[in-house]
C-alpha cells in the first residue's frame, strides 16, 4: 500500500505542476501538498529547518541532535501537524531528519534546508476539511502554502497561525 500511495501521491501532484523542490525557501512559510484519492489520503509538510528546528546546519553539537530527534520523535503523531475532519486511520509516516545527525564534507553552512514530513491514511468518512496543528510545535512558522487535489477537485490556498484551516466538500 505504501507504493500506491507514493505512487499515487508523486503522480497526482505532478500533474498539476507541483513540485517541492522547486519552491521559494522563505523562512517562516512552508509548503502543504494533499493528494486524495478515495479512501487513500497523502499529506506533505515542507518547512524550513530554520522554522523546524531553529537552525538549518549540520547538526554540530548534543544540542542540535536532541532538537532533530524531539522533532523526529513529535512527527511520528500526525496529531502535532494535522487535525483532520474526517474518520481517517494513520498508515505510515515519514520525515527527512532520519539523515540529519550524518556528517557531510561536502555542504555549505549558507544552504538553505528543508525538513519534510509525510502522513499517509486510510479515510473511513468523507474528508470536509483540516486544521494545521504544526503552528503550535514551531512557533516561527507563520503560513503555509497550501495545494491539493481531492475527491472533490483541485485547489490551493494559504493557512495561517491565525486562520489554520483548510475546507472542502468531499
Amino acid at each position: 500500500m505504501k507504493t500506491f500511495t507514493k505512487g499515487l501521491s508523486v503522480a497526482l501532484l505532478l500533474s498539476m505542476g507541483f513540485s517541492a523542490h522547486a519552491q521559494k525557501h522563505v523562512h517562516g512559510e512552508g509548503e502543504l501538498l494533499i493528494a486524495q484519492e478515495g479512501s487513500v489520503l497523502q499529506m506533505q509538510f515542507i518547512i524550513p529547518a530554520a522554522d523546524a528546528l531553529g537552525f538549518e546546519h549540520q547538526a554540530a553539537n548534543s544540542a542540535d541532535k536532541n532538537a532533530i530527534d524531539v522533532l523526529a520523535q513529535q512527527l511520528k503523531n500526525s496529531s502535532h501537524a494535522i487535525d483532520i475532519k474526517g474518520q481517517c486511520i494513520l498508515q505510515s509516516t515519514e520525515n527527512s531528519l532520519a539523515h540529519s545527525h550524518s556528517d557531510h564534507d561536502d555542504h555549505d553552512d549558507h544552504d538553505h534546508h528543508n525538513v519534510e514530513a509525510t502522513y499517509n491514511f486510510n479515510c473511513k468518512t468523507p474528508v470536509l476539511g483540516f486544521s494545521v496543528t504544526l503552528f503550535k510545535l514551531m512557533p516561527s512558522l507563520n503560513a503555509l502554502n497550501v495545494q491539493w487535489i481531492s475527491n472533490a477537485g483541485q485547489g490551493s490556498t494559504e493557512v495561517t497561525r491565525n486562520n489554520p484551516v483548510i475546507s472542502w466538500q468531499s
